[in-house]
Order: C-alpha cells, then structure tokens, then sequence
C-alpha cells in the first residue's frame, strides 16, 4: 500500500497494512526540500488542506493598527461596519483583547454574519490533488460550528462561558444567525468533490458540559453531517482536548471520525478507553509534542504502546498540534517504530 493508501483505509474505517503517521500540510517549509523528500519516501504521511467554500464579509471595512509603548507592542485589528465597530487586539504577538466583549458587540457580529457571501471555489480541492498525490489525502474544510466559533474565533473562552452561563439573548440569537449560514456552507461543501470533511471544532468539554455540549454541537451535528452523508462524504471532527464528561454523547454522535485525539495530558482519555467508548469511529491520534523531546528509545516506546492501546483498526498516528523543534531526528523514530509493528 502507499501512504495515501494506508491513511484511506484508516479513514474507511479499516486496517491498513502499516498504520500511518501524516501531518498538516502547512508544517513544511517546502515539501520538495531534501530533508522533507526523505521523510515523505520513508512514509511520512500529508494531511493536505483546502477550501472549497469562501466567506466573503459585505459592509465590513478591516482596519489594522500598530502601537508600541515601551516594550508592549500591540497590534489593534477593528471591523468597522454601519452597525458599529468591533476590535481585537494582540499584544507582543499573543492574544490579549477578543472581538466580543458586550451584548453590542454580538449584534454587530449578527450583522456581519448575516450579510456573508458564499463563494464556492471547487476547483481548490483538485489543486490539492495534484499537491499531495500518493503521499496523502485531501481534507476539505469546512468552518467551526456555530458555539465552536463565537467560542474560539470572537468571544474567546472567558467571556463565552459567562455569556452562555448567564444565557445572554444576544450570543444565542448570533447563535442562530451562524447556525443558518453554517447549514448552508455544508450544502455547498456537499456538492463539492472530496471524500473527507473537516469541522475545526477545537473543542475542550470543561466549558460545556453534557447538556450544553449537546443543545449547542451535536444538535447542530444531526442537521449538518446526513446532509455530507448523503453527498458520499465522511466527517471528521478536530476535538484535541479533554472529551471524558461528553464520552457517551459522543459514542452516539453522527460524525464519523475524531481528529487530532491527543492522550493525557492534553487529554483526558487514554486511546484503549477511547476504543471502548467509541468502538466504530475512526481515531487520528496526535502524538504528545513532549514525546518527541525525550531520547529515541523512548520515544519509540510511547509510540509502541499508544498504538497497542489503540489497536490497528481504524486508526492512525498524526502531527496535527506543533511542529517538534528537532523533527529531522524524531520523526524518523516514530516512522521505524511504526514499520516494525506493522
């Protein structure tokens, strides 16, 4: 089998001949360099991303300003529309102020979520193709759900546990207007080509619990992922974090695949109790960054057992959080490893 091969089987839900190890597209620099060529030959696999779908903001003027003050610097972006402006600010380079900070500031997001444009861009998914050919597959992407999003892209995590703690009207009408234009993106992804849709849902369980985790993700699952079903596509979800309060939703969720599953710490579940609980989904696990800093021997003893505690079937190995520092040594370890178990 070839890589692509071998990582198909897996996302079908079958057993490849040797469980594979891909990364995100993105993480290389050049993937026709030698040092790349040499990892790609030893069966490092690629997780090529693209989009076939565009959001395009109508009525929304994006503003970037720059202010140092002392060794601060700040870098102030703002979105300026008829309805009001809102603004995030990042400071040294890390984050520091989010979009949404007062029931204002969701009623202007409403505003610009509802006047987005939809473009679809199919032709993408065949320039991806041709990028990754035998080496991988092609993933499309599609956006965050609606409460990942305002989660994760505009409110961030402090202010979006308060809002939904104290039900502000204003996040669950914004809520709304997401939901609506995330249903029609995933019609527009579903005529599209490609197998294998992402939800970049970055989810981490500690700030929903089960009943919210279910009114705000997994109903919104059971609308979105038969229409992708019906289009012969597979969905998988980007959930790296703790997922043990949720387990049994999950078990009976209408995705098909968990991406970027990470073990303890990161996580809360070690692979062997993700089997059980979620016997027939597919597993993409990424390997603790910290795994790859400890000595070869090591290392490839941490890749042995999390595969023994995985199993074969339906699963594969990936590097989806961060790039390790010392790649060119570790990633090869983990690639040998691999090919002796078979």
């Amino acid at each position: 089998m070839t890589t692509r091969d071998n990582l198909t089987t897996v996302l079908e839900g079958g057993t490849p001949d040797q469980t594979p190890l891909s990364l995100y597209n993105w993480m290389m620099d050049d993937p026709t360099s030698d040092r790349w060529r040499r990892l790609l030959d030893a069966g490092l696999g690629v997780s090529q991303h693209c989009n076939t779908v565009r959001h395009v903001e109508h009525g929304v003027v994006n503003t970037e300003e720059e202010r140092i003050e002392g060794d601060r610097h700040y870098r102030i972006y703002r979105k300026e529309t008829s309805a009001g402006t809102l603004q995030r600010v990042t400071l040294n380079g890390w984050h520091y102020e989010d979009w949404l900070k007062t029931p204002e500031d969701y009623k202007i997001q409403q505003w610009i979520v509802e006047r987005v444009e939809l473009v679809t861009d199919y032709a993408e998914f065949g320039k991806a193709e041709a990028i990754v050919g035998d080496c991988g597959v092609t993933i499309v992407s599609g956006s965050r759900t609606p409460a990942m999003s305002i989660n994760v892209d505009w409110a961030g995590t402090e202010q979006f546990c308060l809002d939904v703690a104290m039900e502000l009207p204003e996040l669950f009408d914004l809520f709304e207007a997401q939901k609506k234009l995330f249903m029609e993106e995933t019609r527009l992804i579903a005529a599209g080509p490609g197998r294998y849709v992402k939800w970049w849902e970055n989810l981490t369980t500690c700030m929903y619990g089960p009943r919210r985790y279910e009114d705000l993700l997994l109903s919104v699952y059971e609308d979105a992922t038969p229409i992708l079903e019906a289009a012969g596509k597979r969905v998988m979800v980007h959930y790296d974090g703790a997922l043990r309060a949720v387990a049994d939703q999950i078990a009976g969720a209408s995705f098909h695949m968990i991406e970027s599953l990470t073990e303890p710490p990161e996580g809360d579940m070690t692979y062997d109790e993700c089997r059980a609980a979620w016997p027939d989904k597919v597993l993409w696990g990424n390997i603790n960054v910290g795994h790859y800093s400890r000595p070869a021997a090591e290392l490839r003893e941490a890749v042995v057992a999390m595969r023994e505690r995985a199993g074969k079937r339906a699963f594969a190995f990936e590097i989806s959080e961060d790039l390790p520092r010392n790649w060119e040594e570790s990633i090869p370890v983990a690639l040998s490893a691999l090919e002796d178990l078979g």
